[in-house]
């Protein structure tokens, strides 16, 4: 490349460079916005609300991801029939019904009030619609191709036979059995547990653009052989939302504007504003929704013993290790010695300790002492990461 070419190339990036001007959106009108986040569905209460306020984000002083929360509101799910059911504060800005006979119904129209200060905040009515339900929840085994590594995927099939479903939404729940490798004698509860863990979004999916209100083959989850999930037995829950059109166009935006960040022609970012109003003042926006919707469920169990002897899940314990270290019983703290004290220093904790005589490790004479048995607490605690008490929807093979 000659010298004018070198010239020109210089020239062009310059003159790219000039052509991007920082833009920095006046955002401080949205500083300080209610947000509200809430359902009310035909299953079992009882149903929450949360409530929250916006703030100010700035990456260089902290990690803050979540609102402030507004306590001290008077907060109701109002019925169209005229019944009105109060909301009582669980903890710091979260309301839930107290009332156990009280229950969302299909075909019924429900809203949520919201009294703080001298603000009143409503939804308008929805209608919770007849739930479709789930036909099939099944897994399927995949070996390692193009999409990923050797897995199990959770599908599911479903269909209206009214076709006035159309707009759907799924999350599920997820429980899994696990077992630690140490076995502390007397601390039985500690070696078999149970962790649950949930869907951190919503998946959405319509049939609005086909003749029939069927959806097949809905995934719902991935497990590869990086979880332990299903080294020994698995459940997963499904729930299935039906939806109206205008919540699942909240949500279907939702979603866009979380995920398309960062490219050049990504859609200009903008608030958006649920189904809850200030009352007082139309113009100034709340966020967040409040769901009224129709939900079915359907439950399904996993055994190991089902899947295929090639899909070799880990335990989640392989980093777990045992150190020994035999130390008088004349010490009044067992860190006085040193090896126990680098291994405490490193997250180590004694979980058993036997008597012996220390001849055997050396002493000149015979000398009583321990045996100290260390490890990683999560390495014999499974309560430290999970519960021992078995869930109540739990059934083994």
């Amino acid at each position: 490349m000659n010298n004018r070419n070198i010239y020109m190339v210089i020239f062009l990036l310059i003159f790219m460079a000039a052509c991007v001007t920082p833009y920095y959106p006046n955002i401080t009108k949205y500083e300080n916005l209610y947000v509200v986040d809430g359902q009310i569905t035909n299953l079992k209460g009882p149903y929450e609300v949360k409530l929250s306020k916006t703030f100010k984000y700035d990456g260089s002083t902290g990690s803050k991801v979540t609102g402030d929360p507004v306590t001290g509101a008077e907060v109701k799910i109002i019925e169209n029939t005229g019944l009105e059911v109060q909301l009582k504060e669980i903890k710091s800005g979260v309301y839930s019904t107290v009332d156990t006979t009280f229950r969302g119904v299909s075909g019924k129209s429900y809203k949520v009030q919201i009294k703080v200060n001298d603000q009143v905040f409503e939804s308008d009515f929805e209608t919770i619609k007849t739930p479709a339900p789930i036909d099939k929840l099944y897994w399927e085994y995949k070996p390692q191709d193009s999409d990923g590594p050797n897995r199990v995927q959770v599908l599911l099939d479903t269909h209206d036979p009214t076709n006035s479903t159309r707009y759907y939404a799924w999350e599920y729940e997820e429980t899994w059995k696990f077992r630690v490798p140490i076995q502390v004698t007397d601390e039985p509860d500690w070696y078999i547990c149970y962790k649950s863990d949930s869907s951190s979004f919503l998946k959405l999916g319509s049939t609005i653009q086909k003749n029939s209100d069927i959806i097949s083959r809905q995934s719902l989850k991935s497990i590869d052989e990086s979880s332990n999930r299903l080294y020994f037995r698995y459940t997963i829950l499904a729930k299935q939302y039906s939806l109206t059109e205008q919540t699942y166009k909240y949500f279907d935006d939702l979603i866009s504007l979380n995920q398309n960040q960062g490219s050049l022609f990504d859609a200009t970012p903008y608030s958006l504003v649920g189904n809850v109003k200030n009352v007082n003042d139309k113009d100034l926006p709340v966020l967040g929704y409040f769901v009224v919707a129709g939900v079915s469920e359907k439950r399904i169990f996993i055994d190991r013993t089902e899947l295929p002897e090639e899909f070799n899940p880990t335990d989640g314990f392989s980093d777990c290790s045992t150190e020994m270290v035999p130390v008088p019983t004349t010490l009044t703290d067992f860190r006085q010695n040193n090896k126990v004290d680098s291994l405490m220093r490193y997250g180590y904790a004694i979980y058993e300790k036997y008597p012996t005589d220390l001849i055997q490790f050396g002493y000149p004479v015979s000398t009583p002492g321990w045996e100290l048995f260390l490890a990683k607490p999560y390495c014999f605690n499974c309560t430290l990461t999970g519960v021992s008490k078995v869930p109540y929807f739990w059934t083994e093979k």
